[in-house]
């Protein structure tokens, strides 16, 4: 008696068997997709915070320096700050179409959250009669009194939310070292 190994029975079995062994490899593949999806979208997200910071700091100037003297030029207001760790470390974007407002950010901001507002929006001057504070996150700070009459009025964040990309350089020691800003 010899038995037959291709039974109808054995055959199911071995179908059955088969067909979870493969339901098995399709959902790992499966997961191994998504999981790849997921990376892809932390991929994305990357890139652009990435381009984000580069157009932020491709739009952003340094302070000039000043040869023979210890301080730094910003030409769009024409004042001089004096040279320190602090204002070496800033970088500026002048806004002409809303009066010729400077705003500030510093090299030692590290921001790699989103954040309802820009933490790069650090400090912000204006030369303008009287303070005008437009944004409770950014207050009034302090005001000088340049040569020509004219005042420089300087406005320093205070978002919550922004203090952890604040840390090694804070909006109001920016601020007090634009206190001493005088004209060219």
């Amino acid at each position: 008696m010899t038995s037959k190994i291709f039974t109808t029975k054995n055959l199911v079995i071995v179908g059955f068997i088969l067909l979870f062994a493969l339901n098995g490899a399709t959902l790992y593949m499966l997961s191994q997709s998504k999981q790849s999806d997921n990376d892809g979208d932390d991929d994305k997200f990357a890139t652009q915070m990435l381009y984000n910071e580069i157009d932020t700091a491709a739009q952003r100037q340094s302070l000039t320096p000043i040869p023979g003297t210890n301080r730094l030029y910003l030409a769009d207001l024409n004042l001089t700050v004096p040279l320190s760790q602090t204002t070496s470390s800033v970088r500026y974007m002048y806004d002409g179409t809303n009066g010729g407002e400077i705003r500030l950010s510093s090299t030692y901001m590290t921001d790699h959250a989103e954040h309802v507002q820009s933490c790069s929006d650090m400090v912000r001057l204006k030369v303008e009669p009287k303070p005008n504070a437009y944004s409770p996150g950014q207050p009034h700070y302090a005001s000088v009194t340049l040569s020509d009459g004219r005042t420089l009025q300087i406005y320093a964040s205070k978002i919550k939310e922004c203090q952890s990309a604040w840390q090694a350089m804070s909006p109001q020691t920016i601020a007090e070292s634009f206190k001493a800003a005088v004209l060219y």
